[in-house]
């Protein structure tokens, strides 16, 4: 490198540094201010999930709880979120909804919100009205999840989710332009 090249390079870098430090008239010693996240730029992400497996022991019992199997698959989907920013969980009214959901509640101080299990676009309004731009993660049901994603606008991965299958886990993210894109895992032990 020539030496004119080096200089300029250097009287650059000094001119930098120096506009970084300084500070607006008036505001010497004040600390900047960042502007928070603008929600409405943000793509809102929606984790749908059907709820772990449930106990059927009692087939008379229409409102059942998870069974060891299935409390260890809530406890996967909290790890499996644990580095994902969680602002909001959904749930029906149904206990093994909302226990599915628990350990991520308890984890993140959350609340789990009701919602109607067969209001698909009302369950979309009120996660775009209220979490626009965030990441919710919604538990439902086997005859729910993908007209769920179909309200959302997302095509469904797959033609339907059998009674047996308690692992498909279906991250939804919607643009802001209100394009929806789906990509579809598995999580737990089988």
């Amino acid at each position: 490198m020539n030496k004119s090249l080096l200089k300029q390079l250097s009287l650059f870098l000094l001119l930098l540094a120096m506009a970084c430090k300084q500070s607006p008239v008036g505001q010497e010693g004040a600390l900047a201010v960042v502007d928070p996240v603008d929600n409405n730029t943000q793509p809102t992400v929606v984790y749908l999930v059907r709820h772990a497996e449930k106990d059927i022991s009692d087939i008379n019992n229409q409102d059942p709880d998870l069974t060891p199997d299935g409390r260890a698959r809530a406890e996967a989907l909290r790890e499996l979120l644990r580095q994902e920013q969680v602002d909001a969980l959904y749930a029906t009214k149904y206990i093994r909804t909302k226990n599915t959901l628990k350990p991520l509640a308890e984890e993140r101080q959350l609340e789990v919100l009701p919602y109607e299990a067969h209001d698909f676009s009302g369950l979309k309004k009120r996660i775009l009205q209220n979490h626009q731009g965030q990441t919710v993660v919604v538990a439902g049901h086997s005859n729910t999840l993908l007209p769920i994603l179909e309200a959302f606008g997302a095509k469904r991965p797959v033609p339907d989710i059998s009674e047996q299958e308690y692992d498909y886990l279906f991250k939804v993210t919607l643009a802001k332009d209100g394009t929806a894109t789906v990509e579809t895992d598995h999580f737990g032990v089988n």
